[in-house]
C-alpha cells in the first residue's frame, strides 16, 4: 500500500542499458534507446572491441553523467597480464574464462582481480568518463569470491554505487525451490552488505520481465537492467528478441521519474 509520504515523494527510476561497445551494433542498439528516451542510463564493457567508438558517442551526445562500467570478467581479454596468466580466470590463450561460480580467491587471485577492475576504471577516465557506477557482466561482481574484491575496490576509488542483486520478480526459471531460498538468501546478504557500504542508491533491481509489480504497486527507487540489439530486420529489441519499447511502454515511467545513478542519493 503507498503512504502519504510515498506519494509525495520523487521516485527514481534508472533504465539501464548493459553491454555499450561490445560491438558496434550493440552501440548502435543503445544510441536508439537513449534518442527513443527508453534508458536513462548506460554501462560501457572497457575491454571490448567497440569501447572507443562507444566512449565517443557519449561524448557526442552529452552524456558523460549517465554512463557507469559494466565490469567485464567473463568475454573477450583481460587488460591486465596479470589475471590473464591466472588460470581461475582466463584460458591458456589470455581470454577470460565463461561465466562460472566462483566462490573463494587465492590472495594472488584477489590482487590480481582488483588491478583488473582499477585498470577498467583507468580505461574509463582515459576516455574523459568517470563512471557514475558499477554493475557487471553475467552479475559476476555478486559472486560470493568476487563481490568481496569488487567493495574493496569501489571505496578505494571513491565510487558512488554498486548495482544490488536481483531482488524481485519470480527468480531463475527451473531452478529448484532449495537452490531459489539459497540463491535469494545470499542475494539479501549481499544487498544488505552494499548499504552497510554506503554504495546502494536503489531499493529494487531486476530486468523487464521482474520489475512490473514493483512499479505499479511502489514508490521505491528502482533499477531496470535491459540489452537494447538489433534484430535480423533492425529492429531496437531487448535481449529476448521482444520489442524493447513495447515492453517499456507497458511499464508507464513517468519520464520525470527515469534518471541516472548520477541523481540518486546513497540509501
Amino acid at each position: 500500500m503507498k503512504s502519504q509520504s510515498d506519494a509525495t515523494c520523487r521516485r527514481h527510476i534508472i533504465v539501464n542499458a548493459d553491454d555499450f561497445g561490445a560491438s558496434p551494433r550493440i552501440n548502435r542498439a543503445i544510441l536508439l534507446a537513449f534518442q527513443k528516451g527508453l534508458i536513462s542510463s548506460a554501462t560501457v564493457m572497457a575491454n571490448m572491441p567497440a569501447f572507443e567508438e562507444a566512449c565517443a558517442i557519449v561524448h557526442q551526445n552529452n552524456w558523460v553523467g549517465r554512463i557507469g562500467l559494466h565490469l567485464n570478467f567473463t568475454s573477450g581479454k583481460p587488460l591486465t597480464e596479470a589475471i590473464a596468466g591466472c588460470r581461475r580466470f582466463c584460458d591458456e590463450g589470455g581470454r577470460w574464462r565463461p561465466q562460472r561460480i566462483i566462490l573463494s580467491l587465492t590472495r594472488e587471485e584477489a590482487q590480481a582481480l582488483e588491478t583488473e577492475i582499477t585498470e577498467q576504471v583507468i580505461a574509463c577516465e582515459r576516455n574523459g568518463i568517470t563512471p557514475t557506477h558499477r554493475d557487471s557482466h553475467h552479475h559476476m561482481h555478486t559472486h560470493f569470491g568476487i563481490a568481496p574484491v569488487v567493495i574493496r575496490a569501489a571505496k578505494r576509488l571513491g565510487v558512488r554505487a554498486l548495482r544490488r542483486g536481483t531482488n524481485c520478480g519470480p527468480g531463475r526459471l527451473g531452478a529448484s525451490t532449495y537452490h531459489r531460498v539459497l540463491a535469494s538468501a545470499y542475494r539479501r546478504v549481499f544487498n544488505a552488505r552494499l548499504r552497510f557500504h554506503g554504495l546502494s542508491r536503489t531499493e529494487y533491481f531486476g530486468d523487464l520481465r521482474d520489475i512490473g509489480d514493483i512499479i505499479r504497486n511502489t514508490r521505491a527507487d528502482t533499477e531496470i537492467m535491459v540489452h537494447p540489439m538489433l534484430d535480423e530486420h533492425d529492429r531496437l529489441v531487448d535481449f529476448d528478441g521482444e520489442d524493447l519499447k513495447s515492453k517499456i511502454d507497458a511499464l508507464h515511467i513517468p519520464a520525470e521519474e527515469m534518471c541516472s545513478y548520477y541523481d540518486v542519493s546513497p540509501r
